[in-house]
């Protein structure tokens, strides 16, 4: 029987090989440092080759036993040795396959951390700038003004595996700097769930949550600007679970110190407790009705226990959001209609006779009701017009009810940059009505955290 040449016969005949053929000058200087350090680089070779096989061996095996194969293939049963055999060698142990994954992690790391830090920016955050300008022009005063709305920088970056963080910085022509939205928001929680704290836009309603820019036609509506405050800015905590169900919906739960960037009622910087707190839940959720058409709901409730302005009384708001869309699938959703709907309904105490000499003042609760409902065609990937209805109770006087409308027109540049001319007759009470005419000039520089909204 021929005997077998091995890897180990053949790694150790190559460096036989390299030995005999090294140059004269390392014989000439035998004694001197030159050999050692070409021994000890031989030696070093032999044991990298030596882990190699090592590692190829153990990767074989697992190979072996992850595809159900024994080891070394299916052979004919092997007659017995006679007596004077000498036994065979022990089975080699099994390959822990967990053990083998973790070591080969292990010393993958150093090129793996090597790989990663290619690039001297890519810890740096993705940075942009919006500035949102506009032209406007009252019949009552017969006036205009070139109004810089605002000027809004955005950061935004993932911190770790588990949280991303965003900022918006606006400034305005009021003058300063004020910190928009600062917001730390969990990206790896169990359950479907996503926990969002710091300063960030409640959940609340549909259009509450749109900055300025992001909003379809130039001017917030009436009925967020006097029930919520304008833009749902809150101070606190939110926690929003997707439900594992086939049909799309998610529930929003979170407590502020308030609900409205110009809410007056409460002071973030002002202590309070835990009846002073607003509350709030919202369900939303989506149905399809054909391959091109489909519609977005959302119910939402603000509870404040205790308002000390109002007398100590409780408020309660209410909103309904409804949002049908027709897109149909060959025009790659730069053609359509959208028909957006909310309804907002407030319950709080209102003073109805101010303190005087004569006594306090007196308060009692009132129910307020607001909408708007604004319909927007798509025509072209460029071209979108549209108007908008508004009908407003007053807070402190229900009777009272201010109404618009406004049709519109939007001009798409490009992705980064919208032109609107928008006319809104106003119809306020104790005034006369009022025509009122914008022109707004929008863009965007770099990367932004929200860019143009639609949802």
């Amino acid at each position: 029987m021929r005997p077998r040449l091995s890897t180990r016969h053949g790694t150790a005949l190559l460096l036989a090989l390299l030995l005999a053929a090294a140059p004269g000058a390392t014989r000439t200087e035998a004694q001197g440092a030159g050999e050692e350090q070409v021994r000890k680089e031989l030696d070093l070779l032999k044991e990298q080759l030596r882990r190699v096989e090592q590692q190829m061996k153990q990767q074989e095996e697992l190979i072996r036993r992850l595809s159900g194969e024994k080891p070394g293939g299916p052979a004919p049963a092997p007659s017995a040795p006679p007596p004077s055999a000498a036994a065979p060698p022990p089975a080699p142990a099994v390959v822990d396959e967990e053990a083998l994954k973790l070591k080969i992690l292990e010393e993958l790391q150093p090129q793996l951390a090597a790989a990663n830090k290619t690039f001297p920016a890519q810890f740096n955050p993705a940075i942009g700038f919006i500035v949102d300008t506009v032209l406007s022009f009252t019949s009552r005063k017969d006036q205009g003004n070139f109004e810089f709305r605002s000027g809004e920088l955005g950061i935004s970056a993932n911190v770790d595996p588990f949280v991303r963080a965003y900022a918006i910085i606006n400034g305005t022509n009021a003058g300063g700097f004020d910190v928009e939205e600062a917001a730390i928001v969990t990206t790896s929680l169990p359950y479907n769930l996503t926990v969002k704290g710091g300063r960030f836009f409640a959940d609340f309603g549909r259009l509450s949550k749109f900055h300025d820019h992001d909003l379809p036609f130039v001017n917030r509506p009436g009925v967020l600007d006097t029930y919520i405050g304008g833009e749902s800015q809150s101070d606190g905590i939110e926690v929003n679970w997707l439900a594992p169900l086939d049909q799309y919906l998610t529930l929003t739960a979170g407590v502020y110190n308030k609900v409205g960037a110009s809410n007056t009622r409460v002071d973030n910087t002002v202590p309070r407790g835990l009846e002073e707190f607003t509350y709030l839940a919202r369900a939303t959720t989506f149905f399809s009705l054909t391959d091109a058409q489909s519609i977005d709901l959302g119910v939402s409730n603000a509870y404040t226990p205790r308002v000390r302005v109002n007398d100590g009384g409780s408020r309660n708001l209410a909103g309904i959001d409804l949002t049908y869309r027709y897109t149909p699938l060959a025009a790659a959703a730069y053609r359509g209609l959208v028909w957006g709907n909310e309804f907002l309904l407030n319950s709080e105490r209102q003073q109805t006779v101010p303190a005087s000499d004569t006594g306090p003042a007196l308060f009692r609760y009132r129910d307020a009701f607001g909408m708007y409902s604004y319909l927007e065609a798509r025509l072209t990937r460029r071209y979108y017009p549209g108007v908008l209805f508004e009908w407003v109770e007053d807070l402190a006087h229900p009777g009272r009810v201010t109404n618009a409308y406004s049709p519109y027109f939007t001009v798409w540049a490009s992705e980064f940059q919208r032109l609107r001319l928008q006319y809104t007759h106003l119809d306020a009470p104790r005034q006369r009505p009022e025509d009122q005419f914008f022109l707004q000039w929008t863009i965007i520089m770099g990367s932004h955290v929200h860019s143009f909204r639609d949802r």
